[in-house]
């Protein structure tokens, strides 16, 4: 396919919020990196100019890939074979993460409980001492959050033996879904190209692939549910019908409020395709396609609705609803409201504090262009970044095109939705990745075409973006274990977040693990230094557990928690951002960061 190969000069001011990003921001050197090995590869071109002659069609050692690309099922499960390939091999480097985030404990605990084979935990009769961020510890002990994200956990751990295969699961799908998407769109070479650059992108860099906090699942909605809806607008079947469902399903337990604003868009195109068709329609078609999507939706929604009740008491009320209203946070969108709560811990008003902090970046009219400065510069630096920043020099051109019009608006839609939460973390926009990696896909076969001064600047960029990456990858995994041995304390790196997690609790739960008996650990914090990285999170059981993590919350509010622990060995934890004192009677060690690989280490006094 011939496409045009100038580009609108206006284009390139998308990339100032990213050039000001990089400039004023720290923590962004894995950026850095990939824009310094960009600058080596134009140099390259340049000093080789005149020796150069690749083209806009691909190489000679391509043509396997090309006559692959041609067979459906092993186009889309070459991007999904590469993304879990790339990421076990990267596990004697960047080993399966431990949670650190309190949303990835939150996912850990539903998937845990399904396991057990429940829908909720009864709450624990002292579950003052047990209250964290975003956990239920009233009416039932449960997370807060929609069943998605646990439910590939938990497949994980069955498939797998641990829940880190649930996450390398999801991601595999993700890849495999958006490919079969792209064929749609974009040649099937190309489609492969933009499956596999998906598969480096997000399976070996990404925390969608590199923590529990979620992303693929979310993404694999999208794809499902904007596959399904491409086959729908061509002629009305039972399988696109059900991928279109089971998609809008998977956006529903994962990303709600921007997966409506997108299915809207997706619904609504149909509907009023099938409206304009109606006199050549083939109703009977129309009528099985709907009932093979409303069986779906049906089982999903007894699902949800069953769950819901199970943990808050109704069919209609969220867990996320009464997380609100007993703790006051998220406090997502701006007109939630910041209410006043009496809190038992003083972290927990810390962390109220952050929210309201958060919160005001999108209500204040002082921070909101920072924030929304913030907020574009980190989803380009995950979804692009220099790499593959040559796409959107054709912005204008692929936005305009007609057929796309309803794929763009759904994107759209997901956009502004994202700008306007208190948080734009990649994963809040998961439902548009597809969309996004068809945009740099179709911004890649320009690219490709273009050679400014004879000089083949497009073709190498569209050739050497996953060799680039992959480099990247390469040099920030050397950079964290510069002795090539597997690091003692998991490391967490992604293309939007590269500091290694410093505050990571399970080497002390190593260590008291080596110890005989059970354990009681009481928390507590230093309030100047809280940055609310959370400790207080336990097992579903939490009475059957060999460690309980427990609020300290002092002398005279301890003593029933020692006495129904009686049995337990008692420990104290006091924790601020650079270390973590542990005592057990007259006898304490310390918890000291670990600079180069991060993580926690326990030094022995």
């Amino acid at each position: 396919m011939r496409v045009s190969q100038t580009f609108n000069p206006v284009n390139c001011l998308l990339l100032i919020p990213a050039a000001v990003f990089l400039l004023v921001m720290r923590y962004v050197d894995f950026v850095r990196i990939e824009l310094a090995a960009l600058g080596v590869v134009l140099l390259g071109v340049w000093l080789a100019r005149n020796k150069l002659v690749w083209s806009a069609r691909p190489p000679e050692w391509c043509k396997p890939l090309r006559r692959w690309s041609r067979m459906p099922l092993i186009c889309c499960l070459l991007p999904a074979a590469t993304s879990v390939t790339l990421r076990l091999m990267l596990l004697p480097w960047i080993p399966p993460p431990h949670p650190v985030v309190p949303d990835e404990y939150s996912h850990l605990l539903l998937a845990k409980t399904f396991l057990a084979g429940r829908l909720t935990n009864p709450p624990h009769p002292l579950w003052q001492h047990f209250e964290s961020i975003h956990i239920l510890s009233q009416p039932t002990y449960n997370s807060m959050y929609m069943a998605g994200q646990a439910c590939f956990l938990a497949l994980g751990k069955l498939l797998t033996g641990g829940f880190f295969g649930g996450v390398i699961i999801s991601t595999a799908l993700f890849c495999a879904a958006l490919t079969w998407f792209l064929r749609m769109f974009v040649p099937p070479g190309w489609a492969l190209f933009g499956g596999m650059i998906a598969a480096v992108r997000f399976g070996a860099a990404s925390y969608w692939n590199n923590s529990y906090w979620g992303g693929s699942v979310a993404a694999l909605g999208g794809a499902l549910a904007l596959g399904g809806w491409a086959g729908l607008m061509k002629n009305w079947k039972i399988g696109p019908a059900l991928a279109f469902a089971s998609g809008a399903v998977l956006l529903a337990n994962t990303r709600p409020y921007e997966g409506f604003g997108f299915m809207a868009v997706l619904f609504i195109s149909l509907v009023w395709r099938a409206f304009k068709q109606r006199a050549r329609m083939r109703w009977s078609r129309v009528a099985l396609s709907v009932a093979a999507a409303s069986i779906v939706f049906s089982a999903a929604g007894w699902a949800m609705a069953r769950h819901w009740r199970a943990v808050t008491g109704s069919a209609l009320t969220l867990p996320y609803q009464v997380n609100q209203r007993t703790y006051g946070w998220p406090l997502t969108l701006p007109f939630t409201p910041v209410r006043q709560i009496a809190y038992r811990h003083p972290e927990l008003a810390r962390y109220r504090d952050f929210e309201i902090g958060e919160h005001e970046m999108i209500t204040n009219p002082d921070k909101i262009p920072l924030g929304l400065l913030q907020k574009t510069a980190s989803l380009w630096i995950f979804f692009f970044g220099p790499a593959l920043s040559g796409a959107l020099l054709f912005a204008t051109q692929i936005l305009s095109t007609p057929r796309l019009r309803v794929i763009w608006a759904a994107a759209g839609v997901v956009g502004l939705q994202a700008l306007t939460e208190q948080s734009a973390y990649a994963h809040y926009v998961a439902p548009a990745a597809p969309v996004i990696m068809l945009f740099i896909v179709r911004g890649f076969q320009r690219l490709a075409q273009c050679r400014p001064l004879r000089i083949p600047w497009g073709p190498a960029m569209v050739r050497l973006a996953a060799p680039l990456m992959l480099l990247v990858i390469g040099i920030r995994a050397v950079a964290l274990c510069p002795a090539w041995s597997p690091p003692a304390e998991t490391t967490y790196i992604s293309w939007c977040c590269t500091d290694a997690r410093l505050r990571d609790r399970e080497p002390l739960i190593q260590k008291l693990l080596e110890q005989p008996g059970k354990h009681l650990v009481l928390v507590s914090y230093d309030l100047k230094r809280y940055d609310t990285v959370e400790w207080v999170y336990n097992e579903p059981d939490i009475d059957h557990s060999r460690i309980v993590f427990a609020r300290d919350m002092g002398p005279k509010e301890n003593q029933e928690l020692l006495k129904y622990y009686s049995d337990r060995r008692l420990w104290r934890v006091r924790i601020d951002a650079k270390a973590y004192v542990l005592n057990e009677g007259e006898e304490h060690s310390t918890v000291s960061i670990n600079p180069c690989c991060g993580g926690a280490r326990v030094i022995s006094p």
